[in-house]
């Protein structure tokens, strides 16, 4: 018989953020149903469809992931929408990408984030999902160390190769661990590993390929190279938009520009209408944050940011995200 999953709440204090509201009254449960039921929708792998890894590829090169050493835990950051980790193809591989999103309360921010990578799809159409609807996700954290994610096993009926069931597995992990600093469960100097049950069983090979039930971390190689956290796509902002995301401190700054499109369906390069350069605040090797904020008259816009091949092999950007968004 299984137990129901333990909520710990050692360790979780921090020192100079009070936990938000939602999240303050969840710590003060003791024990969950030992699964939460979670309505069943078709669902493909997303608007990629993408079921391979693309062909020749493997674990990420220097040049589609330029020394990548670092996968921090995200800190406290918003109190109504989840982080939500999704795959992308970039260059010759495919890494993991977050998007916060709006997500069913389902009793606490682990389980509710690891539902919706079930049952969401990415708003960007350049990332993807290979994860069906599950029936049962349960969440628990035990010894402010661990977390163990309880999953139905329907979740893994999509038929996918070895790299992309690697990768789907890290995207819960990713998204547990993401949910837990977001709450304020967890911080960059305590991360916590995940461990994925599968009705309630360790041993289970997830997608035929992962076999789980062993505490697992986050895998740095898969982390993007530069994904844009703000604006998120689709968003509509006011004239001066702030842009915001995450990146590897690669050679010499992040390249990007930004092009006005005839429509938000446009999917053509659209007319560069700014562009520039922005550093990124951390170490060579390291992942850390960029910002840089632009005027722009009202209109459908796209932005992109990129590493430069500072080599002279290649003009064409490397490690791309973009993100179409309205100007009021």
């Amino acid at each position: 018989m299984r137990r129901n999953p333990v909520i710990s709440t050692e360790q979780h204090h921090r020192p100079h953020h009070a936990a938000p509201r939602r999240f303050r009254a969840w710590l003060t449960v003791l024990t969950l149903g030992s699964m939460v039921m979670i309505g069943c929708t078709p669902s493909g792998n997303g608007p990629n469809g993408q079921t391979s890894m693309p062909a020749g590829s493997g674990q990420p090169s220097v040049q589609s992931s330029p020394l990548v050493t670092s996968a921090p835990v995200e800190t406290l950051q918003s109190t109504a929408l989840s982080p939500v980790y999704w795959l992308g193809t970039n260059a010759e591989t495919v890494f993991l990408y977050r998007e916060f999103r709006e997500t069913e309360d389902l009793g606490d921010p682990i389980t509710s984030a690891i539902s919706a990578v079930t049952k969401l799809q990415p708003l960007d159409p350049d990332y993807f999902n290979p994860w069906q609807p599950a029936s049962k996700v349960g969440a628990s954290i035990t010894n402010g160390s661990v977390i163990t994610l309880d999953i139905s096993s329907d979740a893994f009926k999509a038929d996918v190769d070895a790299g992309i069931a690697e990768r789907a597995v890290q995207q819960l992990v990713y998204t547990a661990t993401a949910a837990a600093a977001n709450a304020g469960l967890s911080t960059a100097e305590n991360p916590l590993d995940v461990v994925i049950l599968v009705d309630g069983h360790s041993g289970y090979k997830a997608f035929g390929h992962v076999e789980l039930g062993e505490p697992m971390s986050r895998d740095a190689r898969l982390s993007a190279p530069i994904w844009i956290i703000d604006p998120q796509q689709g968003a509509s902002t006011g004239d001066r938009v702030e842009v915001f995301g995450r990146g590897v401190a690669f050679e010499a700054q992040l390249s990007w520009r930004i092009s006005r499109l005839e429509s938000a369906e446009d999917i053509a390069e659209g007319t560069i209408v700014e562009e520039g350069t922005v550093q990124v605040d951390s170490a060579a090797g390291a992942t850390g944050e960029f910002r840089f904020s632009q005027e722009l008259d009202p209109g459908t816009y796209r932005v992109t940011v990129f590493h430069q091949d500072m080599s002279g092999r290649t003009e064409e950007p490397q490690n791309a995200d973009s993100k179409v968004f309205t100007v009021r």
